[in-house]
């Protein structure tokens, strides 16, 4: 019996420490693709505020950014809490909040920054 439980114990423990090695993490991850930002390139796809990246502030946000901390992400207030400080329209790179939510701030995937970056991109519109 102490022989059947060395075994299992002993296969458990290869099956744990290699069943889930990886040796890269996928690139779509890492630098998901660009949001094309131009209304004439056939894969456009318009990037809203309100559908697309207020559920980020919400979900993500709002628990930090409220009515008492700048800017306030809550529904309704984020557009004019984010323009004009934090955000310049069509250029992401230029936005403080681009800058602080690709640089790490709110914990966002990859994909979720992109959204917020053609966003801006886009206009940063109030739709």
């Amino acid at each position: 019996m102490k022989k059947l439980l060395q075994i299992v114990l002993v296969s458990s423990l290869s099956l744990l420490c290699f069943s889930c090695y990886y040796d890269e993490i996928p690139e779509h991850i890492l630098n998901p693709p660009e949001i094309p930002t131009d209304p004439g390139d056939p894969n456009y796809v318009e990037i809203t505020l309100s559908t697309d990246v207020q559920p980020l502030f919400t979900a993500n946000c709002v628990g930090c950014h409220s009515d008492n901390r700048d800017p306030d992400l809550r529904e309704g207030n984020s557009y004019s809490a984010l323009n004009p400080d934090y955000v310049t329209a069509n250029n992401a790179s230029g936005s403080k909040l681009y800058t602080m939510v690709n640089n790490g701030h709110g914990g966002l995937s990859a994909e979720e920054v992109e959204l917020i970056k053609a966003w801006i991109n886009q206009g940063a519109l109030d739709n």
